[in-house]
């Protein structure tokens, strides 16, 4: 009777996988991001090809069918593994950053840049409870860098020097954390400065013209390639993209660029990310761990970075907004706008976004510096 042409209807039954505990959990949390994007609008582009990863990852399937799964994930993961897609992701931005800001007012760099050294402190104690965490120097480089508020930066570093294990937490908590900036930013903007700190206004930036901008990419350039090589691939994507922008030539493609890179890009890297988070990997007490110091990496690079808008207040005379330092992270361009809306609500007559953006485009360049920095110790 359970023979039917020859087949065995046992074999029919075998075929059925129960899931376990964890499995279930992770098919949930797919679903639920599939949700959030298709009915809340939640960054459909990297949610829902996420969401739909993580169900067929995490799905109890048979042997058979997970080569064929994996060998079809695995390709499309093997973008991220390399590198490919965050270098795509810099360059992309690059078409869209303009140089002349940061070298309208060289000080709004260096409220960027200070903002990063809440990265090498997180660094510091990390590799210094390195016993007591279970976690390596490799792992505590990777998670640090989450501090910068780049999904696209953490990646790259998760995929040079982070167990293939550590990869989906850490880009996970970046691209997290990139959506609690506006909170964050409001939040320790407001405990960090004063009312009439909130009100001051600052002045118009000068004219930089084009052919400034090129030397200044083409030299910066050259400059990343002999001194800090580990973070040539980035900068150099992201000053190539810049180089694109001030040429006539091709303006027209590079807003085009913009739009199309930058979706597909999305798309590939919620696919990459959802395809590395199985409950084996995810549901770990080292993940509750990564997100912790992920997330105090972040909040400290934010109080750096008004604490050095501050400094710079007072050194030239109450001419700058401390509000700008909450805008030198590497993600672009929430934390300038996010400061400059918080500006407005202050003061309308308060302009900070040319000022911010010029604090975040030094956030995305020193982000990548220190990136390069932390990987000398590995590579």
């Amino acid at each position: 009777m359970n023979r039917i042409l020859g087949l065995d209807l046992n074999d029919l039954i075998a075929g059925f996988h129960a899931p376990s505990f964890a499995q279930i959990i992770m098919m949930l949390l797919g679903a639920y991001l599939i949700y959030m994007s298709i009915y809340y609008n939640k960054k459909p582009l990297l949610l829902l090809p996420m969401g739909v990863a993580i169900l067929a990852s995490n799905m109890p399937l048979p042997k058979m069918t997970t080569e064929v799964v994996n060998g079809f994930l695995g390709f499309i993961f093997s973008g991220a593994d390399s590198g490919v897609y965050s270098i795509l992701v810099f360059f992309a931005v690059g078409t869209m950053i303009d140089l002349g800001l940061i070298l309208a007012d060289p000080k709004n760099f260096f409220i960027g840049a200070s903002s990063q050294i809440g990265i090498f402190i997180i660094f510091y104690i990390m590799s210094s409870l390195s016993v007591i965490l279970n976690l390596g120097d490799n792992i505590a480089a990777a998670t640090s860098i989450i501090g910068a508020a780049d999904g696209s930066l953490a990646m790259y570093m998760a995929s040079l020097i982070a167990e293939p294990r550590y990869f989906a937490p850490i880009v996970i908590a970046a691209y997290l954390y990139m959506e609690l900036l506006p909170i964050l930013q409001t939040t320790v903007t407001k405990f960090m400065t004063t009312k009439e700190e909130r009100k001051i206004s600052m002045s118009y930036l000068r004219h930089v013209s084009r052919g400034e901008k090129i030397i200044f990419a083409v030299i910066a350039m050259g400059f990343c390639g002999i001194f800090l090589s580990n973070s040539f691939p980035l900068i150099a994507a992201l000053l190539f993209g810049s180089i694109l922008r001030e040429s006539d030539i091709i303006k027209n493609f590079s807003v085009n660029l913009q739009k199309s890179l930058n979706g597909i890009l999305t798309m590939l890297i919620g696919i990459a990310v959802g395809s590395s988070t199985t409950a084996e990997t995810f549901i770990t007490f080292n993940t509750f761990i990564i997100f912790f110091f992920g997330l105090f990496s972040l909040i400290l690079n934010t109080i750096i970075g008004i604490l050095a808008a501050k400094i710079m207040n007072v050194l030239t005379g109450g001419k700058v907004h401390p509000i700008i330092g909450s805008a030198g992270l590497s993600a672009f361009p929430i934390p300038a706008w996010g400061a400059h809306i918080y500006g407005q609500e202050n003061s309308s007559s308060n302009c900070l976004l040319l000022h911010a953006m010029a604090v975040n485009i030094s956030g995305i360049i020193s982000g990548a510096v220190v990136a390069g920095i932390l990987l000398a110790f590995f590579h």
